[in-house]
């Protein structure tokens, strides 16, 4: 086990890291993250159901629609009605979407060539080897002792006592 400090420290860089991955989308792609998931999801599932895309990205359906609404105005994706069960509206790329995706595309494998010139092929394997030890760690806590208390983000077993220390 290793001590708090260093413990806190490897957090504060892991969040660092993630902020600024999470940040570097938005500044570039002018359609807000997560739509470059969603669309590549339309394009390989075309005249997919809302509800089954919805499933597909773990998000609620009424979410769905309000980035559908944005991306319909936009004139990337179109919705129509399912002519077997009208209730059913099913979801296509237009063309100006298989332009967007191209777009985002290069820029992704533009950044990532550029990530990967940061780190050896070695460094590069142990940390992914670090991170999925990390990530099935924490997935191992039972469930109900996962809580966020107060602002500080810090997870705590029963309420009391930290995960990690």
């Amino acid at each position: 086990m290793i001590d708090k400090n260093t413990n806190e420290a490897m957090l504060a860089s892991l969040d660092r890291v993630m902020r600024l991955l999470r940040r570097r989308p938005a500044g570039r792609q002018h359609l807000g993250r997560g739509t470059y998931r969603l669309l590549l999801m339309i394009q390989k599932n075309n005249l997919i159901s809302t509800r089954e895309l919805a499933h597909l990205l773990g998000i609620r359906p009424s979410s769905l629609n309000e980035r559908l609404t944005s991306l319909e105005e936009k004139e990337i994706i179109a919705r129509r009605r399912d002519p077997k069960d009208l209730r059913v509206f099913l979801v296509e790329l237009l063309p100006a979407g298989e332009i967007y995706l191209e777009k985002v595309r290069t820029e992704r494998n533009q950044f990532n060539e550029a990530v990967g010139t940061i780190l050896t092929k070695a460094e590069a394997e142990q940390l992914m080897q670090l991170a999925e030890k990390l990530a099935d760690g924490i997935e191992a806590f039972p469930e109900e002792n996962e809580t966020l208390v107060g602002n500080d983000n810090r997870t705590e077993t029963n309420g009391s006592q930290p995960l990690w220390k």
